[in-house]
């Protein structure tokens, strides 16, 4: 998912020497909270609806605008450009073809894209975004550890408690697997109801710490919970990179399947 797919081509503009005043005028006109500034075909910055109104109306729009804006590519993808909003507070980013301004993208558009992709019961990505992720990897050559989770006994705990404890077990989970994602070569979704995927280029020691945290029974509510985890490392798989992301996904499913089993069977 490209920015070009949500970007505005459509770009309104204002020359440095204008009048504070005169930008706030234009920006009501055009029902817009930034203008790009450019002067004799010049890019020189952004000024935003929030630098206007901490700048006294008779300044210029110089001395109110950021001359620094974020300037992405339409091929940049919505994912990181969101990671990148993050760190950042700019309102409105340019959207460049090499030095060419071929449009725009606001914080809103970009915000309001990757909600569309959020689980709304835990917060986390839901399964298009590893599936972006991971074919990126892909692409990129670059191998990366894969976890498939799923939560043992999920459905007994349903009939036993009721969903809305299922619920609560699903998201305190959630929050206890987010915790392993703070790295940024970490990215985790909620797969479907009780499964989730994590994938990784973390080193063999942070994967295994992280299974084995994962494998311990954790209390929730006075009900242990525990996961199965199907563990695909691309790094050891010598046709990793023939094969696509979608068969990755379903061997590790199989192992947290195999994994499952081996866990019935040792409880009998």
């Amino acid at each position: 998912m490209n920015i070009s797919e949500i970007m505005t081509t459509t770009v309104s503009t204002i020359t440095s020497d204008k009048s504070v005043s005169f930008a706030a005028e234009k920006m009501n006109a055009y029902s817009t909270d930034a203008l790009v500034v450019v002067d004799h075909g010049e890019l020189m910055g952004i000024v935003t609806s929030r630098q206007l109104r901490s700048t006294h109306p008779n300044r210029i729009v110089a001395d109110a605008m950021n001359v620094l804006p974020i300037r992405i590519s339409p091929e940049d993808d919505v994912w990181e450009t969101h990671a990148l909003l993050q760190e950042h507070d700019d309102e409105l980013l340019l959207v460049m073809n090499e030095e060419e301004l071929i449009g725009v993208v606001t914080r809103e558009d970009v915000q309001l894209k990757v909600a569309e992709f959020i689980d709304p019961l835990t917060g986390l990505y839901r399964a298009p975004y590893i599936q972006y992720m991971g074919e990126k990897l892909l692409r990129e050559g670059k191998p990366f550890h894969m976890l498939f989770i799923d939560v043992n006994d999920f459905g007994k705990i349903n009939k036993r408690y009721g969903h809305p404890f299922g619920d609560d077990v699903i998201r305190m989970f959630s929050a206890a697997l987010s915790e392993w994602q703070s790295n940024d070569d970490t990215y985790l979704c909620r797969y479907a109801g009780d499964e989730f995927v994590l994938i990784t280029t973390a080193s063999d020691e942070w994967v295994k710490e992280c299974m084995e945290t994962i494998d311990k029974p954790t209390p929730i509510h006075d009900v242990m919970v525990s996961a199965a985890v199907g563990h695909l490392n691309g790094f050891r798989e010598p046709d990793f990179f023939d094969k696509p992301l979608r068969e990755h996904i379903a061997r590790a499913s199989l192992l947290s399947t195999k994994a499952k089993r081996k866990r019935e069977s040792m409880h009998l």
